[in-house]
């Protein structure tokens, strides 16, 4: 990454998104493939796939990933495991979890290279933020998603299951343009 001016710390944020590249890389162990598979052959039915998903499951970032990794060679199962903490904001109420698994399948499509995925993350930035206003998972849902008051609230008022499985479906349909 390049150095940013003066001697300041990284900040949070940058270190959790190299941090997200990083762990995608080391969770595939090698096992990339990006040969168009069957899979994603099927790539309009993936946004809808991804939305039945978050409802059964109510994890975001599982719902995007589990749906597009198998396009790279990566199964399911570890797919599932490395986006668990991505939901819900990574408990911080900041980037939605399909957002931020919509950075890894776009790092898997496109990377290793910055310059070929920060492109990329910018438009998907843009078009979501046309479609709904805003990225982080709390000003999404409209409460404080890094409190646990915050989790009830939004589970108490619906909104994992009205609000939620669009984000996810939106951030399939943009996926399925960029991929």
């Amino acid at each position: 990454m390049k150095k940013e001016e003066g001697n300041a710390p990284i900040s949070r944020r940058a270190m959790l998104k190299g941090s997200l590249c990083l762990g995608v890389c080391l969770a595939a162990q090698g096992t990339l493939n990006v040969e168009t598979s069957a899979e994603a052959a099927q790539g309009a039915d993936r946004p809808e796939a991804a939305r039945k998903h978050f409802l059964k499951s109510m994890n975001c970032s599982q719902a995007i990933l589990e749906n597009y990794a198998p396009a790279y060679g990566i199964k399911p199962e570890l797919a599932c495991r490395l986006a668990t903490g991505f939901a819900g904001g990574m408990t911080t109420g900041h980037e939605c979890g399909a957002v931020t698994a919509a950075y890894m399948v776009l790092g898997l499509a496109h990377g290793p290279k910055e310059r070929k995925v920060f492109p990329k993350i910018e438009a998907f930035n843009k078009e979501f933020k046309a479609r709904h206003g805003e990225l982080g998972c709390s000003q999404l849902l409209g409460v404080n998603m890094a409190t646990k008051e915050g989790m009830k609230e939004a589970d108490r008022k619906g909104l994992f299951k009205t609000r939620c499985p669009n984000y996810v479906k939106s951030a399939g349909e943009i996926l399925e343009k960029m991929v």
